[in-house]
């Protein structure tokens, strides 16, 4: 099964990303991106949580999941939520890895000394602001103490420091193949090289890590900030078939664009699809509606989920009802 995700979430007081400091202030990363503002396009520097974050998180919940589900095909480093790309230098083939380890399965795996690889299965785009959004960045001024072995306060070991900390409306874009699940990659027939069962539980695991990444279980610094997070929209489509990205959540119109690309190459395709959305006023709703109504075949199927979690629940099922083939 071919998985997209794209929305919004509202973040507040978070420190999602940091990229190094400057002096004693732990800045924030930022990235310049090119927005859209009254007609006219500008250059504009935004606090952004990277790919290679959300991409760690996901890892880790996945691991986590698999772990739950009695899931023990793992390496020493997986096991230990290192997401190494690999040490194993006894690692000749991919097939060894995808036997040998649900996370280098998943999330992909690189033995450079063997030059082997195996890209992962789960991509994820920059969570950066919304593009009709003003965003800032606030400074915040932390103390830690010391103690002497008596427990007493050492004013000679206090230390000073500060962190950036920023609120935004992010925009997000999520991408699973769950089809190469326990598959070779490079091969021209994707053989697959694990049983049913095994492919079913690493594909599980895999959708099961989006609730608690999706509840904001990422980021750094989260035993000081935990993100204070709440996903606003989701939107998300499935197949047994390959189907496009959506689009990013950054973009005022993503529900709609996502709307007609889905449909679009459905129809083109001949592809059954479905598309889950979330927390969507009924303005845009009813354009969705129309843009998929319209459609000459109809391979598009509508759901309105009355929460984001329904529509995770939905995908699990889904991915549980498929064949293994999909």
């Amino acid at each position: 099964m071919y998985v997209r995700l794209s929305g919004r979430v509202r973040v507040n007081a978070s420190a999602l990303n940091s990229q190094g400091t400057v002096g004693n202030v732990i800045e924030l990363t930022r990235v310049n991106i090119l927005r859209r503002f009254n007609g006219e396009f500008e250059l504009v520097e935004v606090p952004a949580v990277t790919g290679n974050m959300i991409k760690h998180w996901h890892f880790v919940h996945f691991i986590n999941a698999y772990k739950n589900l009695q899931g023990n095909k793992l390496c020493e480093y997986c096991n230990r939520l290192i997401g190494y790309r690999s040490p194993d230098r006894n690692g000749k083939s991919e097939r060894y890895f995808v036997e040998k380890c649900a996370g280098e399965d998943v999330h992909g795996f690189l033995q450079p000394d063997n030059q082997i690889r195996r890209d992962s299965l789960f991509k994820a785009s920059f969570m950066i602001p919304v593009e009709d959004l003003e965003t800032s960045f606030d400074v915040v001024t932390h103390n830690r103490i010391g103690v002497d072995e008596k427990g007493k306060i050492d004013k000679n070991i206090m230390m000073l420091f500060k962190r950036q900390y920023s609120s935004s409306l992010y925009g997000f874009l999520l991408i699973l193949d769950l089809y190469y699940v326990g598959r070779l990659l490079y091969d021209n027939r994707n053989e697959v090289v694990i049983d049913d069962a095994e492919i079913k539980k690493r594909g599980k695991a895999a959708l099961l890590a989006l609730l608690p990444l999706l509840t904001g279980e990422v980021g750094a610094a989260k035993s000081r900030s935990q993100p204070i997070w709440k996903v606003e929209e989701l939107v998300a489509s499935c197949s047994n078939k390959y189907i496009p990205p959506l689009i990013h959540g950054h973009y005022s119109d993503y529900v709609e664009e996502s709307a007609r690309v889905l449909t679009t190459y459905s129809e083109i395709s001949a592809t059954k699809s479905k598309l889950y959305l979330y927390g969507i006023d009924e303005k845009r709703l009813n354009v969705v509606k129309k843009i998929v109504g319209s459609a000459k075949n109809r391979m598009v199927e509508i759901t309105v989920a009355e929460s984001w979690e329904k529509i995770i629940e939905s995908l699990v099922r889904e991915y549980e009802s498929s064949s293994s083939s999909g």
